[in-house]
């Protein structure tokens, strides 16, 4: 296996827990697409699953990606249009040699700013998702059959916030997720943090 190394890619400002109860996700969703589904407000990369505060129509600058590369802008517009949120930092984990094919070169041809998480933040969990952020994890539904096999083999390793506990599980999960989802793959390994509140 070639060595990896981590890549900061940018920041979003998602739901907090208050948003995300004004429309949960329905118990019969978190039953199909989450391997824990008594998580009810799940946190991901993927927006379907973590909302963004902004809509696709009134979303301010941000890169091709939806990431914002300015933490300070991001902070300026939240408080210009009075918005309340969880500021997140994500990183995805790079192979010392990508692949030509399916690997996000745009996430790791942008320079954030700053261009690591910032001190004070927290760390939250992994997430498995493809290029455009589709998790695996937690947006590619799952069969009957594979929530009987998969749900004793994986709940211990996801955390109360809906994400892998570890970076061997994300690994491992990365690697499922190929091979249950190949119309999605290849999938990446994120890590996300929750940065400190404004």
């Amino acid at each position: 296996m070639s060595s990896q190394a981590w890549r900061f890619i940018g920041f979003d400002a998602r739901e907090s827990e208050l948003d995300g109860r004004k429309a949960p996700i329905p118990v019969q969703v978190r039953e199909a697409f989450l391997l824990r589904p008594e998580v009810e407000l799940p946190y991901s990369v993927d927006r379907h699953v973590w909302p963004s505060v902004w809509s696709m129509s009134d979303e301010p600058q941000t890169d091709g990606s939806g990431l914002w590369l300015n933490l300070a802008r991001l902070q300026e517009s939240l408080i210009g249009h009075e918005r309340t949120a969880i500021l997140i930092g994500i990183e995805l984990l790079v192979p010392n040699d990508p692949p030509s094919f399916g690997f996000p070169y745009s996430l790791i041809d942008s320079t954030p700013e700053p261009r690591s998480v910032p001190e004070g933040s927290t760390y939250l969990g992994f997430d498995v998702a493809d290029a455009g952020f589709l998790s695996g994890l937690s947006n590619c539904g799952y069969s009957e059959a594979e929530r009987a096999e998969l749900r004793p083999k994986w709940q211990d390793r996801i955390n109360d916030f809906g994400l892998l506990k570890s970076e061997q599980g994300a690994l491992e999960f990365r690697e499922l997720s190929d091979v249950r989802a190949p119309e999605h793959a290849p999938f990446w390994v994120f890590r996300l943090s929750r940065l400190p509140d404004l």
